[in-house]
């Protein structure tokens, strides 16, 4: 009653935390977690964000006005690339009469030539913070100092240049929004029941194979995907008892790499939250994996779960049998009642074959 006690109660906490998420008005996002990743595995986690840097987003080139013949302009790629797209598809699938294409080759260019306008105010700026991070990143490279008020430091400037990036690329990505936004309200009541297109993704944002059905159109909507229905499932078989084992490795995993990302190990700038509670190795992440791997190594699932049904009556146990697993008397060719069952058998037959040897000497004496 214990154990299924202990995976209802793991299976509910996994169920609850992915139905949260799936909240439209939660506003769910694994950026901000994986962001603030820390300790030795914090570089891994990193290479997961999209252009964390802004490295491919916040390029600024200069390229031919297109409407202003024998002028430079200052543009970003990533964006004016996107931008063009988009109108370009926008075109295809509403196909819009020649009044409306003019009023959207308007707003393209009203929008176009902000972005220009914008690239030039903060040129240098991002020149300079290109300059600052890659400082940062050769002194952090040389770990020349490790002290605790450096590692402090280096977190704070990490942050620091991190909010810059978001600032520009946020403000640009607003007026890509606000392009579409205002693309959309050039099309008819018909046009619109076409349905919307889907946000503007940029750099290495971009996946290959998009799932509009299941809304990812962008590697950050698969990871908020994988985490949130991740979860969801792991928590629903849990509780159900349904693939048991498989769901608590899967909670198992999921957990190693919470413990990853912030790791309660001294030294770790910056410490867990006191507001949290306080935990030095072992906190209450490392607490539930362990009793994921409790119910990984034990057949919970058969105790008032589905896989009672799946073990029974759908060939599980057979086959574990076919494959040795398990025996016909129930138990694993491993396992210890087995084991203590044979050492018993010699146990009792010692006795009797000793006897047995007496009485044959006897007989011929």
């Amino acid at each position: 009653m214990a154990l299924v006690a202990l995976r209802l109660t793991v299976g509910w906490h996994f169920f609850y935390e992915g139905c949260w998420k799936i909240d439209p008005g939660n506003n769910f996002s694994a950026i901000p977690f994986l962001g603030m990743s820390k300790g030795p595995a914090a570089e891994m986690f990193y290479e997961m964000l999209p252009d964390v840097d802004g490295a491919v987003r916040l390029d600024i080139q200069q390229k031919e006005d297109p409407y202003n013949k024998g002028k430079k302009v200052d543009y970003f790629p990533a964006f004016d690339s996107t931008w063009a797209k988009f109108k370009t598809d926008f075109r295809s699938q509403y196909n819009p009469s020649s009044k409306q294409q003019a009023e959207l080759d308007k707003l393209y260019k009203l929008y176009s030539q902000s972005q220009f306008e914008y690239a030039a105010a903060v040129k240098e700026e991002v020149a300079g913070y290109f300059a600052g991070y890659k400082r940062f990143k050769a002194q952090e490279a040389a770990k020349t100092n490790d002290a605790a008020h450096q590692r402090e430091r280096n977190w704070d400037q990490m942050m620091k240049l991190r909010g810059e990036v978001n600032k520009w690329s946020g403000e640009l990505s607003g007026m890509g929004e606000d392009m579409q936004l205002a693309f959309w309200r050039v099309l008819n009541h018909e046009q619109q029941n076409l349905g919307e297109m889907p946000k503007l993704v940029y750099g290495r944002n971009r996946i290959f194979l998009t799932f509009p059905f299941l809304g990812i159109h962008s590697w950050v909507d698969f990871l908020n995907f994988a985490v949130t229905w991740g979860l969801t499932a792991i928590g629903f078989c849990l509780m159900t008892g349904f693939c048991n084992r498989l769901a608590a490795l899967g909670g198992a995993a999921f957990l190693v790499s919470v413990l990853l990302t912030q790791p309660p190990w001294p030294t770790i700038y910056p410490p867990v939250n006191d507001q949290v509670g306080h935990a030095m190795i072992v906190d209450k992440n490392f607490v539930e994996m362990i009793a994921c791997l409790v119910l990984v190594s034990l057949p919970v699932g058969r105790w008032a779960g589905l896989d009672f049904f799946l073990w029974n009556c759908f060939g599980g146990k057979k086959l574990a049998q076919a494959y040795g697993l398990e025996t016909k008397d129930g138990c694993a060719e491993s396992c210890c009642c087995k084991e203590s069952a044979e050492t018993t058998q010699k146990a009792e037959t010692a006795p009797k074959a000793e006897k047995s040897g007496k009485l044959n000497q006897k007989g011929k004496k």
